[in-house]
């Protein structure tokens, strides 16, 4: 990432945990964050790769980053971490994932794991570190979501999972206002490394029809996450910013590759 474009204070003596912070967007936000002065915590599974990150990051910035074992998807060690670091006033759920299938494919474990990783994981990190931003000095939530609204052909379990996060985030945005504030950022394309172990080459190559027809970089998703996290967006709560080139708006839109639906069935006949 290059340098940030906001002031190196702006979150000067603020505490942030990101999920899923070791590798692609995450790393990035940690990154962001780190270089506008908060003090970084990156949690995740795997601690060889959370090691690595963070003594990289810490290398890149010069910031305090730290790191913590999570499962989003096991409350008691959610609630465990959210008891060490109750100081953290930002928090970040950017840890998620799916796998690209055909909905009519989905077995009920398949479609079980993806809600609890996206939906479920993201509510146990949420409701713990709200709790202690409610019982202490408040704080924000940032959700890392997609482009829900058009449908997401292949990943229909993580569609549902994302817009739900939205509407929870929306519903908290009322309930814990106005000592914590709920947003949401929705990326677009962004060829990370996990991108390309997710999807077939041939996903997200075609972008003639999206009014920015470019992936973004993951340095886009990082500031507009410090924006929402910042005093700069201090009477925002409850929406989602979608940093997709306009994606959600025009283009074509599946996580499989051309071709994918040649069992669609045509509309029946009216008589």
């Amino acid at each position: 990432m290059s340098n940030s474009i906001f002031a190196a204070d702006l979150l000067a003596g603020k505490k942030a945990l990101v999920t899923g912070g070791g590798s692609g967007l995450g790393r990035a936000i940690a990154t962001g964050l780190a270089q506008v002065g908060a003090e970084v915590v990156i949690a995740a599974r795997r601690e060889e790769i959370l090691s690595v990150a963070a003594a990289e990051i810490a290398d890149e910035t010069g910031g305090s980053i730290s790191y913590d074992l999570v499962d989003i998807r096991d409350l008691a060690t959610v609630e465990a971490l959210a008891g060490r670091h109750s100081d953290v006033e930002i928090l970040v759920n950017n840890a998620g994932g799916q796998f690209p299938q055909k909905a009519r494919d989905y077995s009920p474990n398949g479609w079980r794991s993806v809600i609890d990783l996206n939906l479920n994981g993201t509510w146990n990190m949420t409701q713990a570190f709200g709790n202690t931003m409610l019982a202490g000095n408040g704080g924000t939530i940032c959700q890392i979501i997609a482009i829900v609204g058009r449908g997401l052909p292949g990943i229909a379990h993580s569609g549902a999972a994302r817009a739900g996060v939205l509407e929870l985030s929306r519903t908290l945005a009322y309930e814990w206002g106005p000592k914590v504030r709920v947003n949401c950022v929705a990326p677009g394309a962004f060829h990370t490394d996990g991108w390309e172990a997710t999807y077939d080459e041939e996903v997200g190559q075609d972008m003639s029809g999206v009014p920015l027809p470019y992936p973004g970089r993951p340095a886009d998703i990082a500031n507009s996450v410090v924006f929402m996290v910042s005093p700069a967006s201090a009477y925002v709560t409850g929406e989602v910013l979608y940093v997709d080139g306009g994606h959600g708006l025009q283009g074509p839109i599946s996580a499989l590759p051309p071709g994918g639906y040649p069992e669609r069935e045509q509309p029946p006949v009216h008589r």
